[in-house]
């Protein structure tokens, strides 16, 4: 075990002084009692706030809308796990027998082992080592995005659902009055609408596929 642990840490480009930290950030419930969940709590928190920060140093024109929808892309269930296999954190985790044939269950817990790495490199040093690999790991997904991107919620949207073979929004013109226009919109596969206000139709259509996004992509979570 030491020598893996050794060459994940290399990975990691982090070494940890409390190799115990480690181990337990790699041990899922399934193995001991003593397991990485309290770690994927505080790793989770950390990830968050390590790229809130990030984005609000480095995307200073981007609106709080823009800017969460970004973070959930960044944090989501999808992102972490991809880190993890591309590291090959499989290798590395300590599970119990009754989930090594569960393939549908695994990519969860490698993007849980990784965020318990996460919070295992806060308690071993501080909130800024752990930010440092946080970033590290996430530096390409954020320089593949570029601003316009961002700002095209429908565009990100319709991405979105895409990836995930369901079928694209309907939007609906509910109300224009009052030079304010009301947009509703829904992915009927997914039981999930949003409406939204806004100066023309355009904006209002913006606005409420901002909103859907940040559901679809928060009920991964």
């Amino acid at each position: 075990m030491t020598n893996n642990l050794n060459s994940l840490e290399k990975t990691l480009n982090y070494s940890f002084k409390n190799k115990s930290y480690l181990t337990k950030a790699l041990t899922h419930s399934s193995k001991s009692k003593d397991n990485n969940e309290r770690l994927e709590y505080l790793g989770d928190a950390v990830i968050n706030l390590a790229v809130s920060e990030h984005l609000i140093k480095n995307f200073s024109d981007l609106d709080e809308g823009s800017l969460s929808i970004l973070r959930a892309k960044l944090v989501s269930r999808d992102t972490l796990s991809s880190l993890a296999s591309n590291i090959e954190l499989e290798s590395y985790l300590i599970m119990g027998k009754s989930l090594s044939n569960q393939e549908n269950k695994k990519s969860s817990i490698f993007g849980n082992a990784f965020e318990a790495i996460i919070g295992a490199i806060y308690l071993d040093e501080n909130f800024d080592k752990a930010a440092t690999v946080v970033m590290y790991f996430l530096e390409e997904e954020i320089r593949s995005l570029t601003i316009n991107q961002i700002k095209d919620k429908k565009t990100l949207l319709q991405e979105e659902l895409q990836q995930r073979k369901i079928n694209l929004p309907v939007y609906k013109l509910k109300d224009a009055s009052k030079g304010m226009f009301k947009v509703f919109c829904e992915v009927e596969e997914l039981n999930l609408s949003s409406e939204a206000d806004g100066k023309n139709k355009k904006d209002a259509e913006q606005k409420a596929a901002a909103v859907l996004l940040k559901k679809i992509i928060n009920s991964d979570e």
